[in-house]
């Protein structure tokens, strides 16, 4: 009983100790809690008007293409504005940034195989897709943007920011009426058919299209209308991104190199932002987008002949936030009869492989709904907003870098990547040469493998031919795939910095074997654009140089025939031809 009694009076006791000290926790915490509930309610308070302040900034404040001092001197004397976006962003951001912190600092999930982590990597991708597409149009462009810089992020998010589209709801046909009258100095119904009622055919993150006549004329448009305030919103995010930019470099500087002893190189942040802000900003004025488009009908027209179309703009009806141009009446190519897409593929690799080598300015922007097949079975472009233009200086040497692809020369590859600034002169080669030619390697390989894999079947059955086609195809799909994310870790894990002109490119050929694919599964980018940037390279070097250049490559492909022919053990006349050109 006495020992009970102890017991007892022990416990009442530590209770007792719990419950003052917990009291004397609470009452030391109710100061900073206080301050934190205060500090709280008068931002919240300090914000209220923010939104009225934000409506009120002059758009002719502003400047036309993007200007970060310009950008500075209006929204620097609007803190609240910046402070109510700023919360907003941090709001949504800050969850995810949390988790992507915690993994890092401890190196990864402890135990976790190679599969759960690429599984792991996968899932924050696709969180922050989801965190980009709440945040709007600039931030959905944004990842837009990095989606095709291996430089810059993983592969994983480089392959789930592809996915992010900028289709949101319409806004109300009344406020884009409202915006056409602003614009053009007269109500929209005098000028096009439209009213209150009629409906937009498309809507996308900066804008919505309408389908209508014009008066004057009775012509065909897609009317392409601005979303309200998009001027406003876009360089407010631009700014508070470059604010944040010039911390993270200031921070990779002073505190990762200089007091951590980090590898010293060269920051990118400011730079990376500038050049995506410069083409996003842009796309924010459609007298631009009616310049690019005539620009094409007067370049590239003409080197294409009739199976390429580009529509014609009406400079009389467009302004920096309206611009309207000739209704297609067509079929997206993605969309049409595999029939029409296989004779159609061969168009738009010309069409794109002239842009880029002979015009030296080229579509940057071909998903599939701006690619059209229209009433005479010709190549449509639309959607001119963004383009980019490429130095004649680059222009050879990316001429020079196709012919070093052929030829195999992975030393003359790197020796075009230093000229072409994808590298620092300084990279070290002897890191960088081993796996390059590794993968170098493996993607001529599995595509001879494929080819005489292709070709050499002719004894099976006639019921199993179709299973191993796509069996061979999907074995052709997924080594290609390895090859293409060991080349990304490449980019990623070494200094490369991918101009913003070829990383469009990269995106616009990507875009075009996808279509390509879905009317031939065999279809093969490399081999439909070799005879064409051959050609090109002809008229550069000279035939008579380019075959002697070439010679090389000749004997590496008998020599890759060969090794082929003994793993195989197949006859020669059963061998594929693993041409060059």
């Amino acid at each position: 009983g006495t020992s009970l009694l102890s017991r007892l009076l022990a416990l009442s006791c530590s209770k007792a100790m719990i419950g003052g000290s917990l009291r004397h926790a609470a009452r030391r915490l109710r100061a900073p809690a206080l301050a934190v509930a205060g500090c709280a309610a008068g931002t919240s308070l300090y914000l209220r008007g923010a939104d009225e302040e934000f409506r009120h900034v002059s758009e002719s404040e502003l400047p036309t293409t993007y200007d970060p001092e310009a950008f500075a001197a209006v929204w620097s004397a609007h803190p609240r504005c910046c402070l109510a976006r700023l919360r907003e962003i941090v709001a949504r951001v800050a969850p995810l940034a949390a988790v992507v912190l915690r993994d890092s600092l401890r190196g990864g999930v402890p135990g976790e195989s190679e599969a759960e982590r690429d599984a792991r990597y996968a899932l924050r991708a696709r969180e922050l897709r989801g965190c980009l597409t709440d945040l709007g149009p600039t931030f959905i462009k944004a990842g837009q943007a990095l989606s095709i810089r291996p430089d810059v992020l993983p592969p994983p998010a480089v392959y789930e920011l592809q996915k992010l589209c900028d289709a949101v709801p319409s806004y109300p046909t009344a406020a884009a009426l409202a915006l056409i009258e602003a614009e053009l100095g007269a109500p929209a119904s005098s000028l096009f058919e439209l009213d209150a009622s009629s409906e937009p055919i498309a809507a996308a993150s900066l804008g919505q299209v309408y389908r209508c006549r014009l008066r004057e004329g009775g012509a065909e448009v897609a009317l392409k209308v601005q979303r309200p305030d998009m001027i406003r919103a876009v360089s407010l995010d631009l700014y508070l991104l470059r604010r944040y930019c010039i911390c993270v470099e200031w921070f990779k500087v002073r505190v990762l190199t200089n007091l951590l002893g980090a590898a010293e190189r060269t920051p990118f942040d400011v730079a990376l932002l500038d050049t995506f802000a410069r083409a996003s900003y842009l796309e924010l004025d459609y007298r631009h987008e009616a310049a690019n488009l005539e620009r094409f009908r007067t370049e590239l027209l003409p080197r294409l002949g009739s199976s390429v179309y580009v529509p014609r703009s009406y400079p009389a009806v467009t302004t920096r936030k309206v611009l309207a141009t000739e209704w297609i009446e067509g079929e997206q190519l993605a969309r049409s009869p595999p029939e029409v897409i296989n004779r159609l593929i061969a168009t738009g690799v010309d069409c794109f492989i002239s842009q880029l080598l002979d015009v030296g300015f080229f579509h940057s922007d071909p998903h599939p709904g701006n690619l059209l097949v229209d009433a005479r079975g010709r190549l449509v472009l639309i959607d001119f907003g963004l383009c980019a233009e490429i130095a004649a200086f680059d222009t050879r040497h990316l001429t020079s870098a196709i012919v070093n692809l052929m030829r195999g020369d992975v030393e003359g590859l790197v020796d075009d990547a230093i000229t072409l600034r994808f590298l620092p002169p300084d990279v070290d080669r002897e890191a960088l040469l081993p796996p390059l030619r590794r993968v170098f390697e493996q993607g001529r390989l599995a595509a001879a493998t494929q080819a005489s894999e292709s070709l050499g079947g002719g004894g099976r059955r006639r019921g199993g031919r179709r299973a191993a086609e796509y069996s061979a195809v999907a074995s052709k799909r997924r080594q290609f795939a390895a090859i293409s994310r060991d080349l990304n870790q490449i980019f990623f894990d070494f200094p490369f910095a991918v101009p913003e002109y070829f990383a469009l490119i990269t995106r616009a050929l990507i875009v075009l074997e996808g279509i390509a694919l879905t009317g031939d599964k065999d279809f093969d980018l490399f081999q439909a654009a070799y005879p064409l940037a051959a050609q090109h390279a002809a008229r550069l070097f000279g035939a008579k140089q380019l075959a002697s250049m070439l010679g090389e490559a000749k004997a590496a492909e008998r020599s890759w025939r060969a090794l082929l022919r003994r793993e195989s053990r197949q006859p020669r006349g059963q061998l594929p031809s693993v041409e060059v050109l």
